[in-house]
C-alpha cells in the first residue's frame, strides 16, 4: 500500500466543494509498477473509487530516471515515486489524471518552498504582488 496518502479535499473546504478530486501519494517502485498494471484497482485499494466511465491518464515526468534507478521498477530502495492525481470525475469530462515523478528519499524536505498562504488559511487573499514590486520575506527568529 502506498504511503503518505493525502486527500486534498479533506485539507481544504474550497477543494472539497469542487466537482473534482485531488490526491497525493508516494509509492515504492514495485508499487508503482502495480499501479501501471491496473490503475483502477490500485486507486480503489487506496479509497479512490472512480466511475467505470472515468478514464485514467498517467504522465510520468522522469520515466528514464525512474527506470535507471529502480531496475526498471523491479527493485525498491533506489528511489520513490510521488504522484498527484485529480480529475473532473463528477461531471461531463470523466477523467482522472495522474502525474508521477521519481526521486530519492534524501530530496524530501531539502527545498524551501514559498507558500501562497499560511497553512492555517483556506486560500490566498485576492490581489497580489504588482510587477516590479519588492517581495517581503520574513526571517526566522533564533
Amino acid at each position: 500500500m502506498p504511503a503518505k496518502i493525502v486527500d486534498l479535499s479533506a485539507r481544504s473546504d474550497i477543494i472539497k466543494d469542487e466537482p473534482f478530486g485531488l490526491h497525493f501519494w508516494e509509492c515504492e517502485p514495485k508499487e508503482f509498477l502495480e499501479y501501471l498494471q491496473d490503475p483502477r484497482a490500485f486507486l480503489a485499494a487506496m479509497g479512490i473509487k472512480l466511475p467505470r466511465r472515468c478514464r485514467i491518464e498517467t504522465t510520468i515526468e522522469n520515466h528514464d530516471w525512474i527506470a535507471r534507478n529502480t531496475g526498471n521498477l523491479t527493485q525498491n530502495g533506489g528511489g520513490i515515486v510521488c504522484n498527484v492525481g485529480g480529475g473532473n470525475v463528477g461531471i461531463a469530462r470523466d477523467i482522472y489524471r495522474v502525474i508521477s515523478y521519481g526521486h530519492t528519499h534524501d530530496s524530501i524536505g531539502k527545498f524551501r518552498k514559498t507558500l501562497l498562504h499560511k497553512p492555517t488559511e483556506q486560500e490566498r487573499a485576492s490581489g497580489g504582488v504588482k510587477p516590479g514590486a519588492k517581495r517581503v520575506t520574513r526571517r526566522r527568529k533564533r
